[in-house]
């Protein structure tokens, strides 16, 4: 017993020291020395680098937009097309429904922060076009005319975002690469 009691007395000890260290840097601001200095996080805007919007970032964002928009156009078929009958229960149905939306909103959200020159788009554009260049191969097996055009106009969009989302001029957009 007395050696948690130890623990505990030295733990509140070095914690009121903290705390206590915190209020004497919050009282001396101007006092602190360079290795107790904060750093400052500094968001840069776009308007702030000057730097132009180039053709490469309209073109990923126009692209994920429209994606955005189909997925959106099928989640309203799916939901005109839901019934309790088939091979899915309603529940699933619904779920289905709800994902369909989602997915929608995010690509949308996506593309709107991607045009506006945000760097941490680029991992959620890359992800979706690689799932849906292995969806399309998939679709490709089928002996519909419609569906395989489909399949291949949607492996077309997918490599040319991938393609376009690492153009030089796109990443010096979105601020990975200084400007010369």
């Amino acid at each position: 017993m007395p050696e948690c009691f130890l623990t505990w007395h030295l733990a509140m000890k070095s914690a009121r020291s903290i705390w206590r260290d915190v209020d004497n840097i919050v009282a001396n601001k101007h006092s602190l020395s360079s290795s107790q200095r904060s750093t400052k996080i500094i968001d840069v805007s776009l308007e702030e680098r000057n730097i132009p919007r180039p053709v490469s970032a309209i073109v990923v964002a126009t692209m994920v937009m429209i994606e955005a928009l189909a997925v959106l156009v099928y989640a309203v078929s799916y939901l005109a097309n839901l019934s309790a009958g088939g091979t899915v229960n309603i529940g699933g149905q619904i779920f289905m429904l709800i994902l369909c939306l989602l997915v929608a909103i995010w690509q949308g959200s996506v593309a709107i922060n991607f045009y506006k020159g945000k760097a941490f788009t680029r991992a959620p554009i890359i992800v979706w076009q690689l799932f849906q260049l292995i969806l399309s191969i998939s679709f490709l097996s089928t002996d519909i005319l419609l569906v395989k055009l489909a399949a291949v106009l949607s492996m077309v969009i997918a490599g040319v975002c991938i393609v376009m989302l690492f153009a030089p001029k796109t990443t010096v957009f979105l601020g990975d690469r200084p400007t010369r």
